[in-house]
């Protein structure tokens, strides 16, 4: 095992498998798109309207110019191969080469070597390029313990930077996790010297890729992918395009386009959008952008949910739960569901331009934000209470449930006073609750989108 295959030169062979992709640029273009908007959450991308957004789109199209890179060498049983084994390949390369495989099944043991940290370093790290998913399997072994004990988390190397894996099957067993050094100065004193700085800029930003990938098992680490599926739950940082998941998502940042994501998803950072969660999101710094979320969202922290169809939880009128006060917004959205904000010190900043749809007596019942205007609200009342639970601290004056500057507030359909007349703004409402909340301004009909148009010429002309 490692020597070299007798044939005729060691030659470059292109694995050009799989389809090409979006990966390149994939976060740069989405940032683009994303500072387009007109205002978000902290930490959670810069959200706001959809702008430009089809046009950033069509550029991230024209840009994104990625296949998988052509390997150094080839492993495999053909005539062709330069290494029967994968493992022996590993042993005898030089780290930072791109090792192409042929279909079959391989078998891989990183070589480590003793750390003073918790876990071991990588000696070295290559690329792996299969033929597809469906016909090369890799299969990562626990690395062998020598006069230490190994205990799972591999750091990739300043140096060598991570692995990345392209068009393979992945098994990764439970105790493997690859990770960075966050503070790699601390255990290498010539780290600093030997490196320039936009070299340990780039590595503490650096991912593994994981393209047209099946993952069985988690890489634990911070992960790059697109177009593949990932069937365990993940609990690290994530950065995803055209990309399946079959269990929970959770790790300290997510950013995600066009993804699918079959159970729960949670995250402390970043941004999804044009993606679908069939679980229950979990708001927490994070814009969520036209994305359909089939189990509703726990609001945890601050970010912003824009133009996206939220149903409810199941067995539940429950739509959006909000858990204590956060700096966040829901815009643009259709929410098949009832709002609930579990005690006085529990609202967000605003909702605006949304259609509630709900079977609830009350759609709202309490005060979920400071700023609630230009909704519509159909199958259900809206009632303001903002004295309720024993926190007692929800800013009562600051409440508006219309726009003062456009003098445009909600649509009840439910309140007999709509029927008053088909266009324009109504009398003032005295809406249901101990407070007394009025909205001075409410909207004769549901075309709220109109309403929205009309004000902004109006301001426009003044101008």
């Amino acid at each position: 095992m490692g020597e070299l295959l007798e044939t005729d030169g060691l030659r470059r062979r292109a694995f050009l498998l799989g389809s090409s992709g979006a990966v390149a640029g994939l976060a740069g273009c989405l940032s683009d798109r994303l500072d387009q908007g007109n205002g978000g959450g902290n930490g959670g991308g810069n959200g706001g309207g959809n702008g430009d957004d089809d046009e950033a789109e069509d550029d991230a199209v024209e840009t994104d110019d990625t296949e998988p890179p052509e390997p150094d060498f080839v492993v495999g049983s053909s005539a062709e191969a330069d290494y029967e084994t994968l493992q022996g390949a590993y042993d005898s390369l030089d780290s930072g080469d791109v090792i192409g495989i042929e279909s079959g099944k391989y078998t891989v043991q990183p070589d480590v070597e003793y750390a003073d940290i918790e876990g071991e370093f990588l000696t070295k790290t290559y690329t792996y390029v299969g033929e597809s998913d469906e016909d090369t399997v890799i299969e990562i072994v626990m690395p062998e313990a020598r006069s230490f004990t190994v205990r799972g988390t591999l750091h990739f190397l300043l140096g060598d930077g991570p692995p990345g894996f392209w068009n393979a099957t992945l098994e990764i067993p439970d105790e493997i996790e690859y990770s960075r050094l966050v503070a790699y100065d601390e255990y290498d004193e010539d780290v600093e010297d030997e490196y320039e700085d936009e070299t340990r800029e780039a590595y503490e930003e650096s991912e593994m890729d994981v393209n047209y990938c099946t993952v069985n098992g988690s890489l634990g680490g911070p992960t790059s992918a697109h177009e593949s599926v990932f069937n365990d739950e993940l609990v690290h940082e994530l950065s995803a395009s055209d990309c399946r998941f079959y269990d929970v998502v959770r790790g300290p940042s997510i950013n995600a386009q066009d993804c699918r994501f079959y159970n729960d998803l949670r995250s402390n950072s970043g941004w999804v959008v044009d993606s679908t969660i069939e679980g229950t999101v979990g708001l927490n710094n994070v814009l969520l952008r036209d994305c359909e979320v089939s189990q509703g969202i726990n609001v945890t922290g601050s970010g912003d949910v824009e133009s996206c169809v939220v149903d409810s939880k199941p067995d539940s009128n429950l739509a959006i739960d909000i858990r204590s006060e956060y700096s966040a917004t829901v815009t643009e959205c259709e929410i098949n569901g009832s709002v609930r904000s579990n005690e006085d010190g529990a609202f967000i900043d605003r909702f605006e331009l949304n259609r509630f749809e709900s079977s609830s007596s009350y759609i709202i019942d309490g005060a979920p934000a400071t700023e609630i205007f230009l909704n519509v609200f159909e199958g259900g009342d809206v009632r303001i209470t903002t004295d309720t639970g024993d926190l007692n601290s929800f800013p009562a004056e600051e409440l508006t449930l219309y726009d003062p500057e456009r003098q445009l507030g909600n649509y009840y359909a439910e309140w007999g006073g709509v029927d008053e007349a088909d266009e324009g703004v109504l009398e003032t409402r005295t809406l249901p609750g101990e407070d007394g909340a009025m909205d001075r301004f409410p909207l004769a009909n549901d075309d709220i989108e109109a309403y929205a148009v009309d004000a902004a010429e109006e301001e426009e002309d003044d101008d």
